[in-house]
């Protein structure tokens, strides 16, 4: 029995419908389940700001914003030896794009999340109680953006390749892991992912037939771009620049190149002049001009296997199908021949956007994640389109139901389909953000106590507490030392897991002690941190909890907890090790990672160990190792004689 036209469309409807739920469901369940992290909570603090100011500002809570290197010098102020180089001259935040900014703000005004202001007392503002929806409400806009994105995504890869491109496509977008992840940040990532596949449409659509409407929504898209990242917008720039010798011809081309070009300068042009954007850039380390960039990039190249293999295959498509021309068996044709325009463009997009990347960004920011945001949307569409012609290879009847299960099938295979979400209950992903709150709250600060907090976990505990919690990278040392009153300051630390309190006590009670179970539960507490409390012991007045003597009964299972904790550090040197900003540096902590990164351009063997702007103030301090809040609390009394 064949179906109509009218239960084809039925059925492809619920088809959409379906992926959309089953993607907008996979980014609630992650967004609904881990606190936000260092890059959020900053956009959170921005977003706060444009609450109160109406553009995201440099300072927050009566502090300046800090979130990236040091090396701009700010000799004039008495506490900060450094600027931010996120924010330019007039103030304002330049380093980021705004667009996703507004969108935060524009959730949290929706759903009545007020922006914090600087307490009359330092305890926390927001209760334990408010986390979830803290961390929820900030991501609801990237939820929405990636759908869009879907939607985008299943319509480009139609256009590309047919509906088997399609709809492969709109699977690899929806349940991709990566995807899943950017479309559940409160950050830019979303938002990037749904223009630059506009933008994409937009330009293959000039190309194909021109209209006014495609010059326009090319446009549009292109200063909403520019407005959320600008390399992206700078990579698409180039695309349609190189896209003009195929454009559709007209009457009024070069009108509707003009009135494009117009707009684009109109809708950039403004704020890089307000903002002061072009004076500020000026002096920020470029990637390329560091030593060792190009061996990273190599490195990056062979790490991706799949996207070279992706832009390989489209080089070798374009090229084949071109010299070979009519003499193409009509299977293949049909198959891959028949888009080798779509092979070009996205195989020329996905390198394009690669050597953008490579040659615009920052230092700071020179990471394969955002590298891999840039590519993602031409390295999709290129799978779709392939697996698409696989398909018909296959079944030309059948391919636009065979192409996504391959994709399924090629996620599988490569570990990039979606995470499930773990049971309810089995793990408390808060349980950090939790102890810390519930630990100021109950701290007792006087109101002269100083709250700094080691970069960049200092902007999720001031987003989470709403307490000026500042980060210790920009902090001169002689203000520091000469501080008369109380200073605090929480340092992010990685606890292994702590040991079963069961297996306590079957050590015990092999060895012939008798301890009962709440013994067993400190001595799980003590051995959790142990490891940090013994490399602080030196270094502080006390430590919490004191170091006890380890009985032996318990000795194998602290050997194991230490050799646990070695090997989560071989492993953390060992993937910064290729990295561009840490390049011949060893990172075996949190600490080894934000003395390197954010004094990487002004000495950081200079400022770290015994020579950290809090070292010689440390020998009167009391650390307390919190495992279940991820930090190490340091307690530094008044100075001698301060009142």
């Amino acid at each position: 029995m064949t179906m109509s036209d009218g239960q084809r469309k039925v059925i492809g409807w619920a088809m959409l419908l379906t992926l959309l739920a089953l993607g907008v469901v996979l980014r609630v369940s992650l967004a609904g389940s881990t606190p936000l992290w260092e890059d959020e909570a900053e956009s959170c603090i921005n977003a706060q700001t444009i609450l109160d100011h109406g553009v995201p500002t440099d300072h927050f809570l009566g502090r300046p914003i800090y979130e990236n290197v040091m090396f701009k010098p700010w000799p004039e102020h008495e506490e900060y030896e450094f600027k931010d180089l996120s924010y330019s001259s007039q103030g304002v935040a330049v380093y980021h794009g705004w667009l996703p900014l507004y969108s935060i703000a524009g959730s949290m005004a929706v759903f009545g999340q007020q922006p914090d202001h600087l307490p009359d007392a330092l305890t926390p503002q927001h209760g334990a109680d408010t986390i979830v929806r803290r961390t929820v409400v900030p991501r609801v806009p990237a939820i929405v953006f990636s759908v869009a994105c879907m939607v985008l995504m299943f319509v480009l890869g139609r256009s590309l390749g047919g509906p088997g491109a399609g709809w492969a496509a709109l699977v690899y977008a929806a349940i991709a892991k990566k995807n899943v992840y950017y479309g559940s940040q409160a950050r830019y990532y979303s938002l990037t992912l749904m223009l630059i596949a506009g933008c994409g449409w937009a330009l293959w659509r000039i190309a194909q037939r021109g209209w006014w409407r495609d010059y326009l929504l090319g446009a549009s898209a292109l200063v909403l771009l520019f407005h959320t990242h600008i390399t992206s917008c700078l990579g698409m720039c180039v695309i349609g620049a190189m896209s003009l010798p195929w454009h559709k011809a007209h009457d009024k081309t070069w009108l509707k190149r003009g009135v494009l070009f117009l707009i684009l300068l109109a809708g950039t042009l403004p704020w890089l002049w307000w903002t002061g954007f072009i004076d500020h850039t000026r002096g920020i380390p470029a990637a390329w001009r560091m030593d060792g960039f190009w061996e990273v990039v190599y490195r990056y190249l062979t790490q991706r296997p799949v996207e070279l293999l992706l832009f390989t295959f489209g080089v070798a498509v374009t090229g084949v199908a071109t010299l070979l021309g009519n003499r193409m068996p009509d299977r293949l044709a049909r198959a891959f021949g028949d888009q080798r325009y779509a092979y070009l463009y996205l195989a020329a997009w996905s390198g394009v956007m690669f050597v953008t990347f490579a040659g615009c960004i920052p230092a700071a920011s020179f990471f394969a994640t955002r590298l891999s945001l840039m590519i993602a949307v031409p390295c999709m569409l290129l799978a779709a389109v392939i697996v698409s012609g696989l398909a018909m290879l296959v079944s030309q009847r059948w391919s636009h139901l065979l192409a996504p299960l391959l994709v399924v099938v090629l996620l599988a295979f490569t570990g990039r389909l979606f995470d499930s979400p773990p049971p309810a209950g089995q793990t408390d992903q808060f349980e950090g953000v939790r102890t810390l709150i519930e630990y100021l709250a109950d701290a007792d600060l006087s109101e002269d106590t100083r709250l700094y907090g080691t970069p960049n976990s200092h902007l999720v505990n001031t987003y989470y507490t709403g307490l000026p919690i500042q980060s210790i990278a920009p902090i001169r040392k002689t203000y520091f030392d000469a501080y008369p009153g109380p200073i605090v300051l929480i340092r992010k630390a990685k606890f292994q897991p702590p040991p079963d309190v069961q297996e306590l006590l079957t050590a015990a009670g092999r060895a012939g002690v008798d301890i009962d179970e709440a013994e067993a539960r400190d001595w799980a507490e003590r051995i959790y941190s142990r490891v940090h409390r013994e490399e602080l012991a030196d270094e502080v007045g006390a430590v919490v909890p004191e170091l006890k003597p380890i009985p032996d009964y318990l000795a194998p299972i602290v050997q194991r907890h230490r050799a646990a904790t070695e090997a989560y550090r071989d492993l953390l040197s060992w993937s910064f090790s290729s990295t561009l900003m840490f390049r011949g540096y060893q990172i075996r902590t949190s600490l080894n990672w934000w003395q390197t990164f954010h004094y990487r351009f002004v000495d950081p063997a200079s400022r770290s160990g015994e020579n950290a702007n809090y070292a010689d103030r440390s020998g009167s301090a009391v650390a307390e190792a919190l495992p279940r809040g991820r930090c190490i609390v340091y307690r530094f009394p008044p100075l001698s004689g301060a009142e």
